[in-house]
């Protein structure tokens, strides 16, 4: 089966300083990635290689089998969508003219707003269910509200691939898990590859398909999810004690960390 995307011994340098090093991993289509370590493990800097927002120093990523540095910005926007931390830099737009901007990469400066450009937000709207504040200005939205136009705007790209950092890392409990079952349904309804830099090791190892463990700019751990809740996995990833406990509603294995001597 062929691979979707390739990472081939990635390494990122700044000012010298290793921040990745021989980063290797591969996905098919429909896989769910979760990216997990702890902080400064380099996560995001690995996302904003993939996306092109700052260069590897060393290795390769091939997407589609294409090298992404063959790629134009517009081809990369057509192949992968992202979906960052924060939302602070767009709050003078409106929900609908946000939404609309990620259309940019099936434009040239003059063309006019299409048909298929309308079918592809009208989807990404319906699915994240932000029809009722398309008219609100970013800075009204609840932080939950925010992260679901985020997501419809990575939607109305069209990409095969969605690259979300820490999605939920802001939101009360409930609105955690209305995000994660989006998300959950992105990949299993529509077939969305998904990676997803988390801090929730229980909600990776339950809902993505494989799960890559950094540590000081290295893989620490690579494999099927359901593999990773191990004590001695978690305890070299973390330098960290676990107590294993099984979920009352689903059976599933949650790891809870131990309290420090």
């Amino acid at each position: 089966m062929t691979s979707f995307l390739d990472v081939n011994n990635v390494g990122l340098s700044i000012d010298n300083k290793a921040l990745l090093s021989d980063i290797s991993f591969q996905m098919h289509s429909g896989d769910y990635l979760c990216i997990l370590g702890p902080n400064g493990a380099g996560k995001s800097s690995l996302l904003k290689i993939l996306m092109g927002i700052i260069p590897a120093s060393s290795g390769e990523i091939h997407l589609q089998e294409s090298n992404v540095l063959d790629l134009s910005q517009k081809q990369r926007a057509q192949q992968l969508s992202y979906v960052p931390q924060s939302h602070k830099g767009l709050l003078h737009f409106s929900v609908e003219e946000f939404i609309k901007m990620a259309r940019y990469a099936y434009h040239s400066a003059l063309s006019d707003w299409r048909a298929q450009d309308k079918q592809a937000m009208d989807r990404a709207v319906e699915i994240t269910h932000t029809e009722a504040f398309l008219q609100r200005q970013m800075n009204t939205l609840s932080g939950g509200e925010a992260q679901r136009v985020m997501i419809a705007a990575a939607l109305c790209q069209q990409t095969p691939l969605l690259l979300l950092d820490e999605p939920t890392s802001f939101l009360d409990p409930r609105h955690q898990v209305e995000v994660h079952q989006l998300i959950r349904e992105l990949n299993q309804q529509h077939n969305i590859s998904i990676i997803e830099v988390s801090h929730d090791l229980n909600h990776a190892a339950q809902h993505s398909k494989h799960i890559l463990a950094l540590k000081n700019g290295k893989t620490q751990w690579y494999g099927p999810s359901k593999d990773l809740l191990q004590a001695e996995h978690l305890q070299a990833l973390y330098d960290q004690d676990f107590v294993f406990t099984t979920h009352p509603q689903t059976s599933a294995t949650i790891a809870l960390a131990s309290e420090l001597p």
